[in-house]
């Protein structure tokens, strides 16, 4: 095994090496570069301009061969602003399915949870299941493409155990105004503990189009969401990561409250899970919109060609959304409910539950179907980034509870909707609105307003925001949840105030943030099977700061600094929560893009929640106190042309000097569930130009 890891690492070296030695010149390109070559967008994002050398407003019809070999850019759904790909290499978690702030129960791919304040904010139907949200592809993630030329982009990831993450995206333009995209991503890992393997696969294909003379466009989006886990309910005691039996040192010995005494295993395609859950999402969504507007032409100097452009003025707008998805808990090992039974009672005793039958099959299946038609008006022809939106929608739900009851929902809810990006950029607003009038939901409403103004390229950019929220809770709090609840309440809607504020001073390179939550009826579980309202007042204030700091020519320090204090114990948030990478950074032999040094990450000492493995559901607590040390991670990041290569060694941090030169100090993502020591990951990121 040494043998061959040793070899693989002396072959991606080598491979590394030749890159760096004949790469002399970028064989694509974000934007396009060279003498003269300023690529410009019309008000619709479209590529215009003197090296455009677009026909009849194609603008991807035809290219000079001086420009770059590839310009791609997308949009995020429903968004009209122009991205490019990232090419940097120092955020390491802006290529991993966790961010930065989340900490995972054990083995990448278990359920994360968040250290900063996150509240749900969305009014209308919520099934309640969001504990592996982070491992889900979604509508709004969505990016549709532009792109001259075909371009694929291969993703792998190799951790220790046998983790391992691929992932694939391809995406072309089928014809000027038609782009197709496909995405794929498999996540798995054996598990760093006893029954704690995961399997999650994702699937994404998008597309954007557009007829010729712009007047009909639209967006369909087909997502499928497959996330495997299994959940061991915690190790027995936390003292076995203290003891001095040696057996324990390999972290699987350590006995887990559920799921048995199983095997080890380093197949991460092995996608059987005997204790946990299974939940699976398929959603087609389908976006068509028809443009009443002001047809035009820019002159290009350079070749004497016009670029015909289309302006909407008036858009009529429908969309349709589908949407099954399905929440299962399942444990194979309980055969027998006897009161007798060891096994039967650590459920009873350990997670409360009263009832138990084999197997202990849990699911929930809910079918959606929503139809929203609205109207559009621009104002003005040449920003689109300014309109006024009012629509409304049926939202249709099947619920199966088990096989023997299911339910049928509805909603109707109107909308609204104005947002104005002037053509200075210097002001930004967007306020929008969206209420219930009745159904399932009836009462539920939100209402959202932001400004962003632009102060000056030496004052910054400020940004302020008001939101006010009216939602009923979960559905999973409802007795006719499939999943256990042991609490018969009659719950009222939460309401939340959400104010927040955003400041960036760019002289300075810092940015400066705040948000302030106010929230009655706050629903939340306070056991394992049991949930609480809390009928008065909560508060939530959470300010930071984040800012880089220039240490030498290449040294740069990345830091940010949140501080959090809530005003009820239903609410458990760390005081102090900092991030920090200091690392050695710069462009280097014209092709070589480097980032190395360390992260750190660390908060202090609180009450996490816990989990409950039956529910999947966060769990607030009082009783546990979770003092880790700060995260330690050494890295080395580097891109050469389209190749990226990130190597990394986490939890350095989990070094103990007591038992040896080993890695056993290990930190806790919660109660009972220890973060695994000493980590090593290998990613190899490669775009190509087909």
């Amino acid at each position: 095994m040494k043998t061959n890891a040793t070899h693989t690492l002396k072959s991606l070296c080598a491979l590394v090496l030749a890159l760096l030695v004949l790469g002399h010149t970028d064989g694509w390109a974000q934007r396009p570069s060279g003498p003269g070559s300023t690529l410009r967008y019309d008000p619709q994002g479209r590529p215009m301009g003197n090296n455009s050398k677009m026909r009849g407003g194609d603008s991807l019809q035809q290219r000079d061969n001086n420009e770059d070999s590839i310009t791609i850019f997308f949009r995020m759904f429903d968004s009209s602003r122009v991205r490019f790909l990232d090419s940097t290499v120092g955020e390491f978690t802006s290529r991993f399915p966790l961010q930065k702030d989340q900490l995972f129960l054990g083995s990448l791919g278990n359920a994360s949870q968040s250290l900063l304040f996150s509240p749900n904010l969305r009014p209308g139907f919520n099934p309640g299941f969001h504990a592996y949200d982070q491992y889900k592809y979604t509508v709004e993630g969505t990016r549709i493409f532009q792109t001259t030329r075909p371009y694929t982009e291969l993703d792998y990831l190799l951790g220790a155990r046998s983790e391992q993450t691929i992932k694939a995206l391809h995406t072309q333009n089928i014809s000027p105004t038609w782009n197709a995209s496909f995405e794929f991503r498999y996540l798995g890992s054996p598990g760093n503990l006893k029954n704690n393997n995961t399997s999650h696969s994702n699937i994404r294909l998008a597309t954007g189009f557009a007829t010729r003379n712009r007047r009909y466009s639209g967006n369909a989006i087909y997502i499928t969401n497959r996330n495997r886990s299994a959940t061991n309910g915690g190790i027995v005691s936390d003292t076995f990561l203290t003891s001095t039996n040696t057996a324990y040192n390999q972290r699987f010995n350590i006995p887990t409250w559920l799921g048995g005494d199983g095997d080890l295993s380093t197949n991460f395609f092995a996608t059987s899970v005997r204790t946990g859950h299974t939940y699976q999402q398929r959603l087609f969504f389908f976006r068509q919109q028809y443009d009443l507007g002001q047809k035009d032409s820019v002159l290009n100097v350079e070749d004497s060609t016009y670029t015909k452009l289309f302006y909407p003025r008036f858009r009529i707008q429908h969309n349709f959304l589908y949407q099954q998805q399905q929440f299962g808990y399942a444990d194979a090992s309980l055969t027998d409910t006897s009161a007798t039974n060891v096994y039967a009672n650590v459920y009873r005793n350990r997670f409360g539950v009263n009832k138990l039958h084999p197997l202990l099959q849990l699911n929930d299946k809910w079918t959606e179907v929503t139809n929203e038609g609205a109207i559009l008006l621009y104002p003005q022809k040449n920003n689109q980034d300014q309109f006024l939106k009012l629509g409304a929608a049926f939202q249709l739900l099947n619920a199966l509870f088990d096989s023997a009851t299911s339910r049928k929902y509805n909603n109707l809810y109107v909308l609204g909707e104005y947002r104005n990006r002037t053509r200075n950029r210097k002001w930004d607003i967007n306020a929008n609105g969206k209420l219930y009038i009745s159904g399932l939901n009836a009462g539920d409403y939100t209402a959202d307003v932001s400004l962003q103004t632009l102060l000056g390229k030496r004052a910054g950019i400020l940004r302020l925001g008001f939101q006010n929220t009216n939602r009923t809770p979960s559905f999973v709090f409802d007795t006719l949840s499939h999943f256990i609840n042991q609490t018969n309440s009659e719950l009222k809607q939460e309401n939340w105030t959400h104010l927040s504020g955003q400041y960036f001073l760019p002289t300075l390179q810092m940015q400066l943030f705040g948000h302030y939550y106010l929230v009655s009826n706050y629903t939340y579980w306070d056991t394992y099977t049991t949930f609480k309202q809390e009928a008065t007042l909560t508060s939530v204030l959470h300010v930071g700061a984040s800012k880089t700091f220039k240490l030498s020519k290449h040294w740069n320090w990345h830091a940010a600094l949140h501080v959090q204090t809530e005003a009820s114990d239903a609410i458990n948030l760390p005081l102090l929560y900092a991030q920090n990478r200091i690392a050695y950074e710069g462009l280097f032999f014209k092709n070589l893009n480097l980032s190395t040094g360390v992260e750190i990450r660390y908060f202090t000492p609180y009450t996490i929640n816990d989990f409950s493995p039956i529910n999947g559901q966060w769990v607030v607590q009082d009783t546990a106190t979770i003092r880790n040390r700060p995260d330690i991670h050494a890295f080395l990041h580097l891109r050469i042309r389209s190749f990226r290569l990130f190597t990394r060694l986490e939890n350095l941090n989990a070094l103990s000097i007591n038992r040896g030169f080993s890695f056993l100090n290990n930190n806790l993502a919660a109660p009972l569930y220890p973060t695994p020591g000493m980590f090593f990951r290998l990613g190899i990121y490669w775009g190509f130009v087909n």
